[in-house]
């Protein structure tokens, strides 16, 4: 898909006192009861007054953009050069009709996505930093892409790790100017990569798994 950019009244945002601070803003995902706990605060917003489920605009992973494979500096790219790798494994999203104001519907999208990291041969520190952004596509037009730089860590003696980036969950603003216009827009997520990780990733799909 190639996406052309624009300009639309799209808001992404992180609530008050939820920018991510290392691993402050991560939780780990086997921490399951905080898991379900927010599918459910996230679902509840999915049903209207009437009980009747609404449209939810499709959240999805970017396919070039959900794998990151970063090296270690230097010209190396075998397997020991790896720092680490990471997956989007899953993203848990809702979303919510807000009452209808000066005539515009608009909606409300909440998404938290999850991570699974591998450790690298070339890691020392344990530690890993990448960035994630989140977009707002119609008919393959950008109208709104916001990044989201962050942390974590790998335990000790341990080479996988699985984060949840829910605290509090990203919430997009989304206007619908007309009837069925939740139908056109989709919520991307991905990493955001630098271009030799992109090109990197474009031919480990080539190839195949």
């Amino acid at each position: 898909m190639r996406l052309q950019e624009s300009r639309e009244a799209c808001i992404v945002r992180r609530p008050a006192g939820g920018a991510m601070s290392g691993l402050a803003g991560m939780r780990y995902s086997w921490r399951l009861a905080g898991v379900l706990g927010l599918a459910m605060l996230l679902l509840a917003g999915c049903a209207s007054e009437d009980k009747k489920m609404k449209v939810c605009p499709r959240v999805a992973v970017l396919s070039e953009a959900g794998r990151i494979t970063r090296f270690q500096p230097g010209p190396g790219q075998d397997i020991l050069d790896i720092d680490f790798q990471g997956d989007i494994g899953d993203i848990v999203s809702a979303c919510e009709y807000p009452e209808v104001k000066n005539g515009m519907r608009r909606v409300n999208v909440q998404l938290a996505p999850v991570f699974v990291f591998t450790r690298g041969a070339a890691n020392d520190e344990a530690t890993i930093n990448f960035t994630y952004f989140v977009s707002v596509v119609r008919d393959e037009q950008i109208l709104m892409k916001e990044e989201f730089p962050a942390q974590t860590q790998f335990a000790p003696n341990r080479a996988r790790v699985i984060v949840q980036d829910d605290d509090p969950p990203i919430s997009i603003d989304i206007p619908l100017p007309y009837k069925a216009a939740e139908y056109e827009y989709e919520v991307l997520v991905g990493f955001q990569l630098t271009p030799e990780e992109l090109a990197y990733n474009r031919r480990w799909q080539g190839l195949g798994r």
